[in-house]
């Protein structure tokens, strides 16, 4: 006899749908999780690096500024100490027996990527920067630094416009012109002043114009200061630069003078004081040709106008911290 036995087979397990659309929506969930805490790493990585990238372009900016300011305290050590402004940086370095005036590292400019040079400023025997692209001469310069950039109008009760006419005048007369590109007839129609419905003229040197760059030395002119080469904007607004191109550190023995006599007066500024510079500006000092001669080329007493040369005993005036946050970064 045959016996046979049929075995039932095992039913197939069988996933409900319930449990699969939900191990379904709990493996979507997981992923669309981990995609979002991916991208916000990536992007908070990139804000960390963006923050140190814009840290240490800061730290870079505060740096040239710092050399820039050495070299301009360097120039103003070495004219107190020998009578007469440098040519170059090597008098700077060299400077006297066991005596020097700059530091080596100031000599290169933190912001100039490509060969780390700085824009050369200079100035000559009648007050003309050249190589500047703000200012035109020390007299304007100084007005302008202690007006927050501007050059206020003349008042007529304070000074006439011929006579500062002729003030200007003279700031070019020993160099061929007061700027570059500005002609005697230019000059002359310029420098009459404009009325204003306040009564008050136009201030002549307010028609002057910088030289702006220059290559090489320039005859006949001295050392005065240094600027920034590269034309981009900057974080740093430094006495109202918003690029590097815009930034000078140009030591001005004029306005030195007048805070000085600012601060003999306790600061009283009058409608026609020192900082319109107009009648009182104090004028040129000697010893801009290096010899010690005055302005006009001779020896002894300044030119009428001018103060006696600054004493190399008088401490230097600091300049206030113009440096601030440029809003447009």
């Amino acid at each position: 006899m045959r016996f046979s036995f049929n075995i039932p087979s095992q039913p197939s397990a069988r996933r409900s749908p319930a449990r699969t659309g939900g191990r379904s929506r709990q493996s979507g969930f997981a992923y669309l999780l981990a995609l979002i805490m991916a991208v916000v790493l990536i992007i908070t990585s990139e804000e960390v690096m963006e923050n140190y990238a814009m840290d240490g372009r800061r730290r870079q900016e505060q740096e040239t500024i710092w050399r820039g300011e050495q070299v301009e305290r360097g120039i103003r050590l070495y004219y107190h100490k020998t009578g007469h402004y440098p040519q170059t940086f090597d008098d700077l370095l060299s400077g006297l027996a066991e005596l020097h005036f700059l530091r080596e590292e100031a000599i290169k400019n933190p912001m100039n990527k490509t060969d780390g040079s700085w824009r050369f400023i200079y100035v000559n025997s009648a007050g003309q920067i050249i190589g500047s692209v703000k200012y035109a001469t020390l007299q304007q310069m100084a007005i302008m630094d202690l007006n927050h950039g501007k050059i206020p109008p003349v008042t007529p009760g304070a000074a006439s416009a011929s006579s500062l006419a002729a003030g200007s005048s003279t700031l070019g007369s020993t160099s061929g012109g007061i700027a570059a590109g500005n002609s005697p007839a230019q000059t002359s129609s310029q420098s009459g002043g404009t009325s204003s419905d306040s009564g008050q003229l136009e201030n002549p040197l307010a028609a002057l114009k910088p030289t702006g760059p220059v290559d090489g030395p320039v005859p006949g002119a001295f050392l005065t200061g240094v600027g920034g080469k590269t034309d981009s904007k900057s974080l740093i607004v430094y006495h109202g630069g918003k690029k590097y191109l815009d930034w000078e550190f140009i030591w001005n023995p004029v306005e030195d003078q007048a805070r000085a006599m600012q601060a003999q007066t306790n600061g009283a500024l009058g409608s026609g004081g020192l900082i319109p510079g107009m009648p009182n500006m104090p004028g040129l000092p000697t010893g801009l040709t290096g010899t010690g001669t005055s302005p006009t080329g001779s020896s002894g007493a300044p030119a009428a106008g001018a103060p006696p040369a600054t004493s190399p005993t008088t401490p230097a005036q600091q300049s206030p911290d113009t440096s601030q946050q440029n809003p447009d970064q």
